[in-house]
């Protein structure tokens, strides 16, 4: 009997995670269609031993992929879910420059790390309330959190000046664009004055004038609270 190929998507996500929202912008540039369970991080729903044996980490994204015979492939991590989604459907708008292009995938690598290394991890909730909590004073988690922020964009911004065209790296969207525009909306959330950052800010307002960005933007989600909602 023959295999029937066709996967569907299944995708466990929280309307303000930065990580989440690189990879429903992924899916809206390729046409990947998705069934959601959103996880209300606010409520803790991704503590439960349900969600758990899921993910380990206890942490959106999740990617469920089912085949035509059944199998079911869980996958974690944005970034991995990113790659996957590009290496499985490479010919649905590619996020990755041409594979005899090796510098310029590294290029984008490069910059995806930026954001994902040295950005993300340090400003997510978990541990801007840790440091919160050595003081007990909001303003000094919020101080951290900005200050990470500025100093990730800033690196970024000198990465555009050497190596960006209309878009992160040359004149295509790929991964390091699609994580950069909501770190940016992050840090503008926590106050950070990005106004010595033309390039990035620049880079910014154009990638979220596309249609797969403004379909990806937190305030667009399907549990995005109806007062938080943009049009």
């Amino acid at each position: 009997m023959a295999t029937d190929n066709k996967q569907t998507y299944h995708l466990y996500s929280y309307f303000r995670s930065t990580c989440t929202s690189r990879v429903v912008i992924a899916m809206h540039l390729k046409g990947i269609p998705a069934e959601h369970t959103h996880i209300d991080l606010s409520k803790a729903e991704h503590e439960s031993p349900e969600f758990e044996e899921l993910n380990p980490s206890k942490s959106v994204p999740i990617l469920v992929i089912k085949d035509g015979n059944g199998n079911k492939t869980v996958l974690t991590q944005s970034i991995a879910i990113l790659e996957y989604l590009e290496e499985s459907l490479p010919t649905l708008t590619p996020l990755l420059p041409p594979s005899g292009d090796l510098v310029q995938r590294a290029r984008v690598r490069e910059m995806v790390n930026v954001v994902t290394n040295d950005i993300q991890p340090i400003t997510n909730g978990r541990i801007a309330k840790r440091v919160r909590a050595i003081r007990g004073e909001a303003k000094d988690q919020i101080s951290f959190v900005t200050d990470v922020f500025l100093a990730g964009l800033t690196a970024y911004e000198k990465l555009l000046v050497k190596y960006g065209g209309k878009f992160s790296v040359g004149d295509a969207v790929t991964m390091a664009d699609v994580c950069l525009a909501p770190a940016v909306e992050m840090a503008l959330a926590y106050g950070t004055n990005l106004d010595g950052l033309p390039h990035v800010m620049g880079l910014s307002k154009r990638l979220w004038e596309l249609s797969a960005f403004q379909k990806g933007h937190w305030k667009r989600q399907g549990d995005t609270p109806e007062a938080l909602r943009g049009s």
